[in-house]
């Protein structure tokens, strides 16, 4: 296989297309007061609060010795399916679609 070079042309900044996969406008932070955007900020606020490195060296420690349980690859999208990330603003669309999506995305893109 064979991976072909890609060129790249920026205006300077990302374009992204005005909706997703499922018609759905994509996140849109203009209503700073809206209850989405509040729920977003704090999520992230907590998250930057406690990331230190010897929060990610216990992190580290608990979760790479593999020693939780074992699954097939489908039974690990089933059990991601149910994760909810709070500052997805796609929270009404299931988390396989988008696994399924980019997994789609990059078999087409690499065969």
């Amino acid at each position: 296989m064979q991976v072909e070079e890609v060129k790249v042309e920026s205006k300077g900044a990302f374009e992204a297309p005005e909706v997703n996969a499922f018609g759905q406008t994509f996140r849109d932070y203009s209503n700073v007061e809206s209850e989405r955007q509040k729920s977003v900020e704090e999520f992230y606020r907590l998250n930057h609060i406690s990331q230190s490195v010897d929060f990610v060296k216990k992190m580290r420690e608990d979760y790479t010795k593999f020693n939780r349980t074992e699954m097939s690859i489908w039974e690990c999208c089933e059990l991601l399916n149910q994760v909810v990330d709070e500052s997805d603003p796609d929270l009404d669309e299931p988390q396989i679609q988008h696994l399924l999506q980019s997994a789609e995305a990059a078999r087409k893109r690499l065969s």
